[in-house]
């Protein structure tokens, strides 16, 4: 297939782009302008500049493609009509022109937190939906619009959890406490994470793209049982090869820094990483999925456990000199 990748520039994008690579498929790419594209040096590619906000530059990603996975989307915003801007209308604006367009498959790299945080530590069903941040509504109203065209094109909705690995660079500030001795900890500790591994997340959206006959469908991905971060950051010292110190901070810190980064972002006009909603979202107690629907589906199950994955990723920070 031709398949057109948005976000391919990106952290979980180029690890997909390399997976349709090897796998046979063609490439192409809607990139900014602006985009950095030193994850794609080694792929060949068809580049189509353009914004999926912008019709025109849609319009002509489109063009002789067989298929698109959709990655691109924001994950800090200075506010909410930022996030719909992208995550919601964006996706519609593409979802639309690619049904127009006669495009077959469509595959959404959603999040779980369109879904919301579990109540009680197990997974939930797909629906309903209850996301409590702007960025998972967002993401929530994008899955709206792709699920839309469900009886047009086939389309399919993959929900990620929290991502990690090589070129990751959310959870690279970790892995530079970790260098010095200690993991700065949410609270206690004990709040529990579903998590997966950047190839195996990729490794779900291909086979989703090359293999899923019902269109509509909803999945989660995992690398299996939830986590808490002391379990992880005992794994992360087990990479290092020494004990971590464990530092608690209470939820109502990152909620100050929050708060206090809301501030600095409406000055300098750019958003920061950490924000009033992304403490609101590290305050629940359980965010988790399983894999079990795309399990029984499509065959997917996770390749990579936490151990592992936590130490590759080391060893790549390292010998690509961010730590």
């Amino acid at each position: 297939m031709r398949v057109l990748v948005t976000g391919a520039n990106g952290f979980l994008g180029s690890h997909v782009a390399e997976l349709l690579a090897a796998h046979g498929h063609e490439l192409k790419l809607l990139l900014r302008p602006t985009s950095r594209l030193e994850f794609l040096d080694d792929l060949e590619f068809e580049r189509s500049d353009g914004d999926i906000r912008d019709s025109d530059s849609v319009l002509r990603a489109l063009e002789n493609v067989d298929a698109i996975v959709h990655i691109a989307g924001l994950t800090s915003a200075l506010s909410e009509l930022d996030y719909q801007a992208v995550n919601a209308n964006g996706t519609a604006n593409l979802v639309q022109a690619a049904r127009n367009a006669g495009i077959e498959r469509f595959v959404y790299a959603s999040s779980l937190a369109a879904l919301g945080p579990s109540p009680d530590g197990h997974p939930r069903p797909p629906e309903p939906a209850q996301p409590v941040s702007a960025y998972g509504r967002s993401k929530l109203q994008g899955e709206y619009a792709v699920r839309a065209e469900r009886h047009r094109m086939n389309v399919t909705v993959v929900r990620l959890p929290a991502i990690y690995g090589m070129r990751d660079r959310g959870l690279l500030p970790f892995f530079k406490f970790a260098k010095f001795g200690f993991v700065p900890l949410y609270g206690d500790g004990t709040h529990r994470i579903t998590w997966v591994h950047v190839r195996d997340a990729a490794g779900a959206l291909v086979l989703a793209l090359e293999t899923s006959e019902r269109s509509g469908s909803i999945f989660t991905v995992s690398d299996g049982e939830p986590h808490t971060w002391r379990e992880l950051a005992g794994m992360l010292g087990t990479a290092h090869g020494s004990e971590l110190r464990l530092v608690p901070i209470p939820g109502g810190v990152f909620s100050g820094a929050g708060a206090a980064a809301d501030g600095l972002s409406r000055l300098t006009k750019r958003p920061l990483p950490l924000s009033a909603e992304k403490a609101l979202e590290m305050s629940q107690r359980f965010w988790v999925c399983d894999y079990e629907l795309i399990g029984e589906e499509l065959g997917w199950k996770p390749r990579i456990g936490a151990e592992e994955g936590i130490s590759h990723t080391l060893f790549w920070y390292r010998q690509n000199r961010w730590l």
